[in-house]
């Protein structure tokens, strides 16, 4: 786009408009405006009973890797969602195609972030049933993923918003949790992180739409979060709720159905992993475990 320039000879009334922020405030303007009333579109690829994938174009190119973001839809009601801590099961770390073929998983993911002094212990509060990973609730981590409800009447996973919602409201009706970032509040409201946040990375999120699938996206070309954000917020998918999982070379999902079997994961990260030079699976503490009825 073309700076915006305006005629000398304007009356001195029309000058307030040049300043820089003025400036960016139109150039902000006019991208909203290019995208009101548009959808960014998927297709759907059925992969079984209940579980789709599909690939999006994000908002906006990267020059690192291919600037799509992968999307696995799943509809909870055919699937029971479990919480794997190796250090509740005595278990060395493994790769998420290790995790799924130990366990039968039909889709694993990453159960976010963890501590880098102590690689077993997640960054913010974990629950699995009686076991408590890490106890201490992380400050600005303001989404909790609930999951492996112990009655039928409760959704089968939930994201809390700690802004708005308690922890002491739900801690009796579900088996594991997860404390994360938000990025769309439990009202479909955008997050924003700050500005002065410069990470850009390749990244997992977890969200659930108004129909109450859960959806996993997951891209390798690295973005900031705020893109990210706006890339559910302008597409098709429909998102209620959605939460920050993981960033960098560790963020990966694996598909292990009977006739269709891939994963894929992140490289790069600002500042401390600047390449996308990873080509492997990187093996992990605490995975988001799915199993067929």
């Amino acid at each position: 786009m073309r700076p915006f320039l305006l005629n000398k000879k304007l009356p001195n009334r029309f000058y307030f408009c040049i300043d820089k922020k003025n400036i960016l405030f139109i150039y902000f303007i006019f991208f909203i405006h290019s995208f009101y009333g548009q959808k960014i579109i998927g297709t759907w690829n059925q992969l079984d009973k209940g579980i789709w994938y599909s690939e999006y174009k994000a908002i906006r190119t990267s020059n690192i890797s291919d600037s799509k973001i992968s999307v696995i839809k799943i509809d909870p009601s055919n699937y029971n969602f479990e919480l794997k801590i190796a250090s509740q099961v005595d278990s060395p770390f493994r790769t998420l195609p290790e995790w799924c073929e130990k366990e039968s998983y039909i889709f694993g993911i990453n159960a976010g972030m963890y501590s880098l002094a102590n690689r077993f212990t997640a960054t913010g509060f974990m629950r699995n049933g009686d076991y408590i990973n890490n106890p201490v609730f992380k400050d600005a981590f303001n989404a909790l993923l609930a999951f492996n409800p112990k009655s039928s009447s409760f959704p089968k996973v939930r994201i809390i918003d700690l802004i708005n919602e308690k922890y002491e409201d739900y801690k009796s009706e579900y088996q594991c949790y997860v404390q994360s970032i938000r990025l769309i509040d439990n009202n479909g409201k955008a997050i924003y992180w700050s500005e002065k946040s410069k990470l850009s990375c390749s990244m997992t999120l977890l969200a659930i739409d108004k129909k109450g699938n859960i959806l996993f996206l997951f891209t390798r070309s690295p973005y900031k979060p705020n893109d990210m954000i706006d890339f559910m917020l302008l597409s098709d998918l429909q998102i209620k709720t959605a939460m920050y999982l993981e960033g960098g070379p560790e963020a990966s999902f694996y598909i292990n159905l009977p006739d269709t079997a891939f994963g894929k994961f992140g490289s790069y990260v600002s500042q401390t992993y600047p390449t996308d030079k990873n080509s492997e699976f990187r093996k992990m503490p605490n995975i988001i475990g799915v199993k067929q009825k």
